[in-house]
Order: structure tokens, then sequence, then C-alpha cells
């Protein structure tokens, strides 16, 4: 007797590739953002300067300054709703490769 897949739902053959990869992008961006923002006192400056210029706000109203490339990478939050929409379209598209798990 095999286990219950993830929400009863399991791949007849083997697990594709393409759902690994785009979990794994998914969990990857989920711990790089709340690692990042957990943390961002302890490393971002408080004021700019040439290698810090943009500008990460936040709701208690402290504002820290991070390098542009990290702080595109954390207004990014459009990442994980368009990896989850993919994976949403390829589960339907392969919805023959799926089987109810019992």
């Amino acid at each position: 007797m095999t286990g219950r897949g993830l929400f009863g739902w399991r791949f007849k053959n083997k697990t594709p590739l393409w759902f690994k990869v785009i979990v794994t992008l998914l969990m990857a961006d989920a711990v790089a953002h709340f690692v990042l923002f957990s943390t961002v006192s302890t490393w971002a400056l408080s004021a700019p300067d040439d290698t810090h210029p943009y500008r990460v706000p936040f709701r208690d109203g402290n504002i820290y300054f991070v390098q542009w490339w990290l702080g595109k990478f954390l207004d990014a939050w459009w990442i994980a709703p368009l990896l989850l929409a993919v994976l949403i379209v390829l589960l339907v598209r392969s919805r023959d490769q799926l089987e109810r798990a019992f």
C-alpha cells in the first residue's frame, strides 16, 4: 500500500523533472525572501551610499538600503505567484498523467 500524495494526487509514472524544478524554485524563493527579510536589519545600511542605493521600506517605519540587484529581488513579489501559475498550467496540461492516491 502506498502513502497518499500531496492533496491526494500523484503521478502515474515517475514524477516529471519540471515538477521537481518548479517546486524547488518555489521553496528556494520562499526561504530566500524569509531569511533576507528577517535578517535585513543586521546587514543592510540605514543610509544610502554608492553601493547601496536601493531603498527597502518596512511597515514599522524603518528604511534600509541595499544593493540594487538585491533590492529588485526583495521587491519581486511576483516570482512565487508566477511559478505557482506555471505549475498549475503544467499540471492541467498533464492531467492525464495524474491519478487519485487512495
